[in-house]
């Protein structure tokens, strides 16, 4: 993990986050069944990624409200108003550009980087 340029940061459940430069070390961190990507809101450059299976397999998944909170957070909407989040969830920065056909992750602008921060402060998480 890197807090240098980093591309993503990650929330665990217990409330680490980490900010980190290589999205498949974040997406290792979400199990073994795989990961699903979505915008953060419509025409957002922020992707969210949590385990395919996270939401299905509750006994082994366990519940995120720190990750739930933070993204409601960075999205402008209530946390009341986020979809359930379980297991490792990350937030990282997509870089639309069609060549980056096997990283489509670019460094989080000082912007991205700054709202996140205060994102994961008003969710109760800690940073290493």
């Amino acid at each position: 993990m890197t807090a240098d340029a980093p591309v993503y940061v990650l929330i665990h459940p217990d409330g680490r986050a980490e900010w980190g430069d290589r999205i498949a070390t974040a997406e290792q961190a979400m199990g073994p069944h795989g990961v699903g990507r979505a915008f953060l809101t419509s025409g957002s450059r922020l992707r969210v990624v949590m385990s395919d299976c996270a939401l299905i397999l509750r006994d082994e998944y366990e519940p995120n409200p720190y990750a739930a909170v933070a993204l409601a957070h960075v999205a402008g909407f209530p946390p009341e108003q986020c979809p359930e989040t379980r297991g490792p969830v990350a937030l990282f920065a997509w870089d639309p550009d069609p060549r980056n056909e096997w990283d489509n992750t670019r460094p989080l602008t000082d912007d991205e980087r700054a709202a996140i921060t205060q994102a994961l402060t008003a969710a109760g998480c800690t940073t290493a």
